[in-house]
Order: C-alpha cells, then structure tokens, then sequence
C-alpha cells in the first residue's frame, strides 16, 4: 500500500496487486460561533491495481459459510466466492474428514456423516442428513483458495477494504483520529490497454477534528 497514487508504468508482473491512497478533498466547518476548532470532511480515493493476465490464488481462511439448521435443505449453504480448491470445510470449529469436488449440484450423491460435497460450479455445500441433524445451529465455516485476476481481482480487494473499513473504524488506532467513514463510490475503470493495467477506485470521507495539527 502506498500513501498517494500507485507507481504502476515500469514495474513487472510480481510487483501487482497494487494499492494506493490519496487525499482528494478537505473541508471543514467550526465547531461553534466563537470556536477555533473545526470539524473536519476528508475525502480519500482508494485506487486498486492489478495487472492483465495475471493470475494469484487468494486464500480466504474460516470463511462464514452460514449456520446449519436441520429444517433446511442439505445444500442450501453456498461459498460468496467459488474456489478453485477447498482446504476445509468445519462444522463449530471441527473439520469434517471427507471433503469431495463435484463438477455440478446435479453430481451429489447421498452421504454418511463425515463427508460433505461442495459443486465447483456453484459453491453449494451438500450434507449428510445425519451431520444435518448432529451438527444442527453449529457454524459452517471453511478455508479455501480463488484463483483470481484482472478485473475481477481488483473487485474482491475492493470489497475487502470496504469491509475492513466497516468492520474496524471504531477500533483501529492506526487511522489516526478519522471517524464515521461515509463510502461515496466503488467504481470499475476501463482497462488501460498501454499499462496493461485494471484499476478499481474505492472514495470515502471521513470527520475528522482539527485535520493536520496533530490533535485526534
């Protein structure tokens, strides 16, 4: 991650994905009539960058996949993201002992308990009915690998920085005093076909107190 704009004309394959931030806009109003201290709107632009053509395996470790519930079907479960590959799947934190590939949901079969089948085409998740009843309210959750690039890629890290923003402004020290962070757009840019490059911009504003003066 860089502090402004994303160095991006001379550097190789191994130097991307890319991520830089840059202060747009400041703007402030007084706290009061007869007050000094002002009430800071910052807006930042998050620029993405991944490079055409390239292609990284993303590793996404406990993944939320959802609560089993007996009274629902056995694959009603399906992964945000298909993977390419799925290290495992653990019903309240235990790892089942036969993870299986199926090319679609069509291909599952009837299962004993300890094995569950994922569809590579979908993500669905297929149960046995007895880890369904067993393992009922537990929490699904699983480690996998996305084989990811070009557009797509710059999207998912994207959503990840919104996400970590959403999740983490409250209790992150290391943003130095901006709070409320307001997302204004997360937008593709068309490809630069003489960088070679897909770009993604991600702007937010934050409040802020006394913006640069050091006071939090």
């Amino acid at each position: 991650m860089f502090e402004d704009f994303p160095r991006v004309k001379d550097l190789g394959n191994a130097s991307f994905p890319r991520i830089g931030v840059t202060i747009l806009t400041e703007a402030s109003d007084p706290l009061g009539i007869y007050d000094d201290n002002q009430k800071e709107r910052i807006t930042f632009q998050i620029d993405v960058v991944a490079k055409k053509d390239k292609i990284y395996d993303i590793t996404t470790t406990d993944e939320a996949i959802g609560t089993m519930a007996s009274t629902a079907n056995s694959n009603r479960l399906t992964y945000t993201l298909w993977p390419t590959t799925v290290t495992n799947i653990k019903h309240g934190g235990a790892a089942y002992t036969n993870v299986v590939e199926r090319s679609t949901v069509s291909a599952f079969t009837t299962l004993t308990s300890g094995t569950v089948e994922w569809a590579s085409s979908t993500g669905d998740l297929n149960f046995s009915a007895a880890d369904i009843a067993s393992h009922n309210t537990q929490a699904i959750t699983s480690t996998s690998v996305t084989a990811m690039g070009d557009k797509k890629l710059c999207q998912y890290l994207a959503r990840e920085i919104i996400k970590a923003i959403k999740n983490n402004w409250r209790t992150d020290v290391t943003i130095n005093g901006l709070h409320d962070p307001i997302k204004i757009s997360n937008n593709p840019v068309p490809i630069d076909e003489d960088l070679g490059i897909y770009r993604q911009i991600v702007e937010y504003q934050f409040d802020s107190f006394n913006s640069g003066e050091g006071i939090n």
